[in-house]
């Protein structure tokens, strides 16, 4: 291009061009991820040949970042935007790629809340805004939305990257359900130029428990207890002496199989861009009754079909098999929760290694054997996914671009449920189910982007835009009874209907927005956005709200002063200002509903079952950010960010009358809430030199929320059964229990203090407190380290979370000192309990039962080593040699490897405030090898 205007030519695909510019004139030639070069067209010639090779430059790829609607260059955006690319995640032996982000990110939870093989993880942006409402980011994949329950449908060997979009001058533009922040998903485009570059993919490994605390007893042990508490009566020691089960082995595989594999072919000419994939990927979990398989497919192509026309689409295909072990139940059927109650002379398996029944006597524990009863109650679901997108981009005119994009998102979901009818339990009579779902998501979206340069000094672009999502879903699920036969165990084998349902849903929004950015000479920056929202969730008179945003960056680096300081790379500060919104409710809950269903004398009612609310209108966030960014001697990089949030207008269920509708809550607008926080981010090279380079990064992360408003000049409001109570001026997710007070040492009863902080042995309500802790993480981060040294690669990333609380529920059964002494308990029970006058515990005396108190509150505060991989990669002189191999790279690498943490339970990592029954995270050991022709 010819360097000043933005005019010039573009090259053939064999690197061909001509150009017609007058001697003197400054050419630069450029390309995405090389270096820019610059040519000065000498004086006194008529024609001139110039013949030039372009150098890689990984550093301009990584300047390119995706924003709503667009992309930018990294050091010309004014908002908070962090970008995490695809090497941090495409080696992942994970399912998806949400659990490779930990870490990654300032500012960005992401908790894995469940080992499952094929569960999502849990994410938040800069702390939670809503009490009932949606707290959860907008997922966006190459510009459709998406819910986190389908990270699984998507090959993370698929995506060139992720950016989080978290202040309100890179969110406000989407308005609606942008308030929780914006996590926007781009997958791969065509890269090689001179021909098409097909990559091959495998990785092969095994997975285990992340962190195998167990603290239940053995037999001895269990015998001991038995004997010094008085339940030996009728025990035949002898032949219970002989079997000494460990549950933890028995309902977790130490060595689950994983693999996958995956290929694609892609490349770009002027005219033509394509990437296309498929993959494989298959993983048993580590508890029974649990593994996922998936089948992808993927195509990503660009035509340029004329000068001022380019099309294109983004379609993903994906097909998926699960089994999902139960968890989180305190049942003595699922296998996970079971494990800790069971006995240890209790043996769950034959001798000859078969599953021990009930049905001949070979389980002789009490109740079901959990193995057994998952055994013979079968789960499993299917999932049909398509996400496509279409579009096309007109350029009539010079720097005016007029782009349409049609969206689909389609799945149809199977569920196939069974109870075995020679299960003892069925008594020769089994069951079956089955559930279907199809939720089709169509999103349209039309922009009009004008670009305006100036004299050379002023760069303006404006984008107005629309944009309409139409949701609906429907589905049904029907059991059936009456079968007398295993392998005929179908729904249409039963005699009777027990259960049935359907249900169909939709919701749409539409949209209207608009932006203009403005820069003076890469100096200073600012951008304006607005956006009008509807949403069907609210009331006719209530469904439009506006959101605005206004962002401000100053490039100091650009000033004279500052031109001559060569050790001062970056210097940038910023400022945003805006709202979005929230509107993650049920559908419906703002109309006035009577149900179907009740039966009165053999006729089917119906029955008012919801109040409705049409004054509902959107939750509103207001945030501010500033930022400070800098860069060292080009190797080094901080960024410092500040913010405050505040929610207006929360959608909350409100208390009511159970007299009104049954339901006893409805949903309306009340209150407010704060979130102020800091991040920081920093990286560089230690050291770099031709063949070797030592990178460190680390970035921390605070938030602190408050409630500063409830609803009817209520200031508090306790969320009965959680432990929960939301109280003005206190955290959301504070807890609000009895403080345990320890043990008396002169008799073993258990103490607590009254709420005035006196002691007592008597446990009663109204001596319950706000804790000051809070299952909302305030402290969270990640580091890590790589070193390369010529075709050797070591990295390491970390990450952690600090002054986090659960209620451990696991240890409330284990500990409880009588109410469930029939089934094995917690060590401490033996060797800490009370016994004897003097004896100094927090464990009371036999027969004294453990109450819900703050005793069971955890500090779940944790480090992980989420990743450590090394890796060879070929030497590329010895690989052309070969003259179909273009990049050969093995490596190993281990996942969740270590965990530092003072919780007791299975797993640290888990969202919610109660944790009991907890599928706990996995390690996985992987070796794999990518392979590029």
């Amino acid at each position: 291009m010819i360097s000043g205007p933005s005019s010039g030519v573009t090259t053939l695909a064999d690197g061909k061009y001509s150009i017609q510019v007058a001697p003197g004139t400054k050419l630069t030639f450029q390309y995405i991820g090389y270096k820019p070069v610059e040519y000065l067209v000498p004086q006194g010639k008529t024609s001139v040949t110039y013949n030039l090779e372009m150098q890689s430059d990984a550093q301009t790829l990584d300047d390119v970042v995706v924003i709503a609607y667009g992309v930018r260059k990294k050091g010309s955006i004014t908002g908070s935007v962090s970008t995490v690319k695809a090497e941090k995640f495409a080696d992942t032996p994970t399912a998806a790629f949400d659990q490779a982000l930990q870490g990654q990110a300032p500012g960005l939870s992401v908790i894995s809340n469940s080992g499952e093989p094929s569960k999502a993880a849990v994410f938040q942006i800069r702390g939670t805004n809503s009490i009932n409402s949606g707290t959860s980011p907008l997922f966006i994949l190459d510009g459709v939305p998406i819910e986190s329950s389908d990270f699984n449908a998507i090959n993370p060997g698929d995506i060139e990257s992720i950016t989080v979009l978290k202040d309100a001058s890179s969110t406000s533009i989407y308005g609606a359900r942008a308030a929780n922040g914006v996590v926007v998903i781009t997958t791969k485009r065509g890269h090689s130029m001179d021909q098409a570059q097909v990559a091959f993919r495998a990785q092969y490994g095994f997975s285990q428990l992340a962190r195998a605390k167990w603290n239940m007893m053995n037999t001895a042990e269990r015998i001991r207890f038995e004997k010094e508490v008085g339940l030996d009566a009728g025990q035949d020691y002898d032949v219970l002496s002989r079997t000494d089960v460990n549950w933890l082995d028995a309902v977790f595989n130490d060595s689950a199989p994983l693999q996958s594999y995956e290929v694609s072919v892609n490349r770009a000419t002027e005219n033509l861009n394509y990437y296309v994939s498929g993959g494989f990927y298959d993983a048993e979990g580590i508890a029974q009754s649990s593994s996922f398989r998936r089948y992808t497919l993927r195509a990503n192509t660009d035509a340029k079909v004329a000068k001022w026309l380019k099309m294109g689409t983004n379609t993903m295909l994906t097909y998926e098999e699960a089994e999902q072990a139960d968890e989180g139940e305190p049942a003595l059927s699922s296998p996970i929760f079971a494990c800790r109650l069971m006995l240890p002379y209790w043996n769950p398996y034959r001798e000859d290694g078969s599953i021990a029944s009930q049905g001949d006597g070979s389980w002789t524990g009490t109740g079901v054997n959990p193995l057994e009863y998952m055994a013979n109650n079968p789960v499993k679901n299917k999932k049909y996914k398509l996400i496509s997108t279409i579009y096309g981009e007109v350029t009539p005119v010079e720097n005016l671009t007029i782009r349409a994009q049609l969206g689909v998102d389609f799945s149809h979901s199977t569920g196939f449920g069974q109870s075995y009818p020679s299960y003892i339990i069925n008594n020769g009579d089994g069951s079956a189910g089955r559930s279907s779902t199809d939720i089709l998501n169509l999103t349209e979206t039309t922009t009009i982007n004008y670009r305006l340069n100036i004299n050379g000094d002023h760069d303006f672009n404006f984008m107005v835009g629309q944009e309409g999502v139409d949701y609906t879903s429907e589905g049904f699920q029907v059991w059936t009874a009456g079968q007398t036969n295993d392998h005929l165990t179908n729904v249409s084998s039963g005699t009777r209907a027990s259960s049935w349902n359907d249900v169909t849903t939709s919701y749409a929004y539409l949209s209207f927005f608009g932006r203009a950015e403005y820069n003076y000479r890469n100096r200073y920056y600012a951008d304006f956005s607005v956006r009008a929202d509807a949403s069907s969730r609210f009331g006719r008179n209530n469904r439009w709200a506006g959101f605005w945003s206004l962002g401000l960056m100053w490039n100091a680096r650009q000033e004279r002063f500052l031109q001559n300081v060569d050790w001062l790379t970056n210097a940038q500060v910023a400022f945003s200002t805006g709202t979005s919104g929230n509107s993650s409710i049920p559908n419906f809950d703002h109309l006035a509903l009577v149900s179907g269903g009740p039966n009165y004398d053999g006729s089917a009612g119906t029955y008012p079952s919801q109040s409705g609310n049409e004054s509902l209108t959107w939750e509103k966030t207001w945030s501010t950010n500033l930022a400070l960014r800098l860069g060292f001697f080009d190797r080094a990089n901080l960024e410092v960010e500040f913010y405050n949030k505040k929610t207006t207008d929360m959608l909350m269920l409100v208390p009511e009358s159970y007299g009104v509708t049954g339901e006893g809550q409805y949903w309306d607008n009340i209150g407010a809430m704060v979130n102020r926080g800091v991040e920081i981010n920093v990286n560089g090279d230690v050291f770099r030199t031709k063949n070797f380079v030592w990178n460190l990064n680390a970035n921390v992360s605070y938030n602190r929320n408050k409630l500063t408003e409830l609803y009817g000049g209520v200031t508090e409001y306790v969320n009965s059964t959680t432990g929960l109570k939301y109280q003005v001026g206190h955290e959301v997710g504070e807890y609000f229990f009895n403080r345990f007070a320890g043990v008396n040492p002169a008799n073993g009863d258990a103490l607590w203090y009254t709420k005035d902080g006196e002691i007592t042995t008597e446990y009663r309500e109204e001596d319950k407190v706000m804790t000051g802790k809070s299952y909302n993480t305030p402290w969270m981060g990640g580091f890590g380290t790589t070193l390369s040294w010529k075709g050797i690669s070591l990295s390491a990333q970390f990450s952690w979370m600090a002054d986090r609380w659960v209620f451990n529920n696991d240890r409330y059964f284990e500990e409880n000192n009588g109410n469930y002494s029939g089934y094995n308990q917690s060590k401490r029970l033996l060797y800490d309990r009370w016994k004897q006058p003097g004896d100094v515990t927090d464990i009371p005396r036999y027969g004294v039962v453990a109450q819900q108190d703050d005793r069971f509150l955890e500090n779940s505060s944790f480090i992980r080593l989420k990743n450590l991989t090394i890796s060879y990669s070929f030497p590329k002189e010895l690989l052309r040699k070969t003259r179909f191999l273009s990049a050969v790279r093995i490596y190993l690498q281990g996942q969740n490897l270590l965990t530092f943490t003072d919780f007791t339970g299975l797993d640290p990592e888990y969202a919610g405030n109660v944790y009991i029954g907890q599928y706990p995270a996995t390690r996985q050991y992987t070796m794999g090898i990518d392979i590029t022709f």
